[in-house]
């Protein structure tokens, strides 16, 4: 990246100190715990922790926006606790690994660092992967819609969504519209992915109920520009460009 800007990679994680996944890939990244969780943390092996003090945040985004408010980087890398490894993927998915089969830290690092200088030479303000890995989701190297996946860049000076704890439709799809209503566009690189393992069980998983009222305010918030298949799990973006 250009040497005028600063750049880290954050993994918000919580209670899953018994399954460090996400530093293995990168060859640096900061976990973001809460501080009565971070010495569980350093028990299994995470140095470079930033603890989030005890009452400051409560779910997903509000974890979400204390990142963003809280470090010094002009562009920041949000990595769920949950990668496995980091995908090319085009036609066929493709592990970035060495030819002796390790994790490629070095080169899934200099990508999402690329991403992040794209983002901020574009002066845009978010950018994330694609959820679904699945190489027939493939159809062109950027997109500027869709849902949010795993990994998430941010260039602080472009953006514009606002975290709103009373808002019942705050959710990652939420800041992805309004980024798109205020900024116009958000990247998405659909050849570059994560590979993740959700634990639905601790964490920051949602209950169904919880991720059923979201989509029901999002509806009826972005109305027609916004809609949700509850029978196939799918949500579909209708902005043009």
């Amino acid at each position: 990246m250009s040497q005028n800007i600063s750049f880290n990679i954050y993994c918000m994680s919580y209670m899953r100190p018994h399954a460090i996944m996400t530093k293995n890939v990168f060859e640096y990244c900061t976990y973001v715990v809460r501080a009565e969780e971070e010495e569980a943390y350093r028990k299994a092996g995470v140095e470079d922790i930033l603890a989030i003090p005890e009452g400051k945040v409560h779910d997903f985004m509000s974890t979400f926006y204390w990142i963003i408010e809280n470090t010094p980087e002009d562009v920041i890398c949000i990595v769920d606790d949950d990668v496995k490894e980091m995908l090319y993927r085009m036609d066929y998915k493709a592990p970035i690994r060495t030819k002796t089969g390790e994790l490629d830290r070095e080169r899934a690092t200099a990508e999402c660092e690329r991403i992040a200088q794209i983002l901020y030479d574009l002066n845009l303000g978010l950018a994330y992967d694609n959820p679904q890995p699945a190489p027939y989701v493939y159809h062109q190297e950027w997109q500027f819609k869709a849902m949010p996946g795993h990994i998430r860049w941010v260039n602080k000076a472009a953006f514009k969504a606002k975290y709103n704890p009373e808002d019942p439709a705050t959710s990652d799809i939420d800041m992805a519209m309004q980024e798109l209503l205020l900024n116009r566009v958000i990247l998405q690189p659909v050849y570059y992915c994560t590979q993740a393992t959700m634990d639905t069980n601790d964490g920051y998983a949602e209950p169904r109920s919880v991720h059923e009222s979201i989509q029901y305010a999002m509806m009826n918030k972005w109305g027609q520009y916004y809609d949700y298949d509850f029978k196939k799990n799918t949500a579909k973006i209708n902005v043009q460009r």
